[in-house]
């Protein structure tokens, strides 16, 4: 299974678990409007219920659709104030919301109900009653889905020299004479030609540090100096084993091959 795929089946879950909670929420909302028309001894009628409480099924495409919006657009991408933009997205979001959800409702019940809901009762009723409640929930939305855009200078990596502290000992040691980097815990273990030095850090936090076209990573435990690399030979079950200039071999496991083969590819012909 690749990264690329384990992404996808993590966003696939993480949306299947939100469908579940929104489809709970508005059980929960339907039974509440029978409880209420049981205390207020009026009609309850199920297919009203289920069409006005559309309104929680819409959250997620709204705010799918107004997070790409918001990415992909440049003049709002680039907004530095995160207040500001969390704000326009509040606004925006809920303003939609609330013209597809009357839409919604006047064409649904014009054509399935005996009874037409216009769409200006039902947008001068959803202003007047629950605007604040749009606002409210796409407040929280914004605080998951808009954060703060890293500026140029805030990206952490190139660094061309990790320095190792050990007591009263500083060591610094050069990005471009890393062979490889392997899981130590609680620490990482840097290899260049001559030792091993012990770092306090993670392999994904380290990682992210480093030229992402000079180091990859080839195993779950291990990074590697692209440019350290012979070659690579299969092991026929879906793994490699890579050598080294030092000829030192290392795991090359399958999850990784496909991002590790298109590196190295670009890395050989360039």
């Amino acid at each position: 299974m690749t990264p690329i795929f384990q992404q996808k089946k993590l966003r696939i879950k993480a949306t299947l678990k939100y469908i579940a909670i929104l489809v709970l929420v508005l059980l929960v909302t339907i039974f509440q409007d029978y409880l209420h028309s049981r205390y207020n001894n009026y009609s309850f009628y199920a297919s009203e219920s289920f069409l006005f409480n559309i309104f929680w099924i819409l959250i997620l495409p709204v705010a799918l659709i107004f997070n790409v919006v918001f990415t992909k657009i440049s003049a709002l991408a680039k907004t530095r104030e995160l207040l500001v933009k969390r704000l326009m997205f509040v606004l925006a979001a809920s303003i939609f919301h609330i013209l597809v959800f009357a839409a919604l409702v006047h064409l649904i019940s014009a054509v399935f109900y005996a009874h037409t809901f216009t769409f200006g009762e039902n947008l001068g009723y959803t202003i007047s009653q629950d605007f604040y409640k749009y606002l409210l929930i796409y407040s929280i939305v914004s605080l998951v889905l808009i954060k703060k855009r890293k500026s140029k200078d805030q990206v952490p990596y190139p660094i061309d020299q990790v320095i190792i502290g050990s007591g009263r000992k500083i060591t610094s040691i050069r990005t471009s004479d890393i062979f490889y980097i392997t899981a130590a815990s609680p620490y990482i273990a840097i290899h260049t030609a001559e030792k091993k030095e012990l770092h306090a850090d993670t392999l994904k936090a380290i990682l992210e540090k480093l030229d992402p076209d000079t180091f990859v990573r080839i195993h779950k435990s291990t990074i590697v100096n692209l440019h350290r690399i012979v070659s690579y030979t299969s092991r026929l079950n879906g793994d490699y084993d890579v050598r080294l200039s030092n000829q030192k071999d290392l795991r090359l496991s399958r999850n990784y091959v496909e991002n590790f083969k298109s590196k190295f590819a670009r890395r050989s012909s360039s």
